[in-house]
């Protein structure tokens, strides 16, 4: 993380500097699964106690106060907020950029920054209520500018490639047609999808959080599982929270397939077991 930091250059923008740790510390976390496994009332009692800061397990506060902390060593203007009017809130935070102030999530960006996909919060106007009458003076970065950030630090992302991947997937014929089946099959492909995560995909970035890999396996799913597939496709975390494990479970017509993720040199494998 040091490191990260350190390179942070003299001559960087303010935006420049909020963009590139906004993006680059994310494979530091990881979400705290006393809080994301707990119960609505545990979750309920957490808050009002109080967040306990168990970095690199955070939740939306305690990573908005990190980042608050490290902004304003950089001589840039950070507060965190509550962003809506939920029971248990959501808390996030505004920096004061090149051009007036913005908001940012990095909690609902952590995969996406993990995994090389473009983050979805940052610099937008959220919706909720609460922010458009606490924060009215908020400022829009629009897609442009952030793609000019994106290009002076070098930032390569993944989302066209699952876009083109999501046309090809989704389609039987073209499917058929990649997976190495005739175009015209009918045999069932979750299978083969899934061993085709397992051979290109579920090693891309640096996502090692239990519960980030469990959206990353969501996210797949979305991306080449046809709407009939999804319901037979689940991604579970199971064990315990001081050892979780992710399992996918494949149901068939005549079977039900599962496969655990382990980690094997350093690699994240599917290990069928069933």
């Amino acid at each position: 993380m040091d490191e990260i930091i350190n390179n942070v250059q003299n001559n960087w923008s303010k935006d420049i500097i909020i963009r590139y740790l906004y993006i680059k510390l994310a494979p530091y976390f990881k979400r705290d699964l006393k809080y994301f496994l707990a119960s609505f009332e545990d979750k309920e009692k957490q808050y009002n106690l109080g967040f306990i800061n168990r970095f690199p397990d955070v939740v939306c506060s305690t990573l908005a106060d990190f980042y608050v902390k490290l902004f304003q060593e950089f001589d840039i203007n950070a507060k965190k907020i509550i962003a809506n009017s939920s029971k248990i809130p959501l808390f996030a935070l505004i920096v004061e950029g090149d051009n007036g102030w913005y908001f940012l999530n990095p909690l609902e960006d952590l995969f996406n920054n993990q995994y090389n996909l473009k983050p979805v919060s940052f610099g937008i106007i959220p919706r909720f209520r609460t922010i458009k009458d606490n924060y009215p003076y908020l400022t829009l970065l629009p897609q442009e500018y952030l793609a000019s950030l994106d290009d002076y630090l070098q930032l390569k992302y993944l989302d066209d490639y699952f876009q083109k991947m999501h046309k090809i997937f989704t389609n039987r014929v073209s499917a058929n047609l990649f997976l190495g089946y005739p175009k015209n099959s009918h045999y069932d492909l979750k299978e083969d999808k899934v061993n085709y995560y397992e051979k290109f995909l579920i090693n891309l970035g640096n996502v090692n959080g239990c519960f980030e890999r469990a959206q990353l396996y969501q996210y797949l799913n979305d991306i080449f599982l046809t709407k009939a597939e999804k319901r037979f496709v689940k991604v579970i975390i199971c064990g315990n929270i001081s050892k979780p494990y992710i399992f996918l479970q494949i149901l068939n017509k005549d079977c039900q397939l599962m496969y655990k993720e382990e980690v094997v040199n350093d690699k994240y494998i599917l290990a069928k077991i069933k």
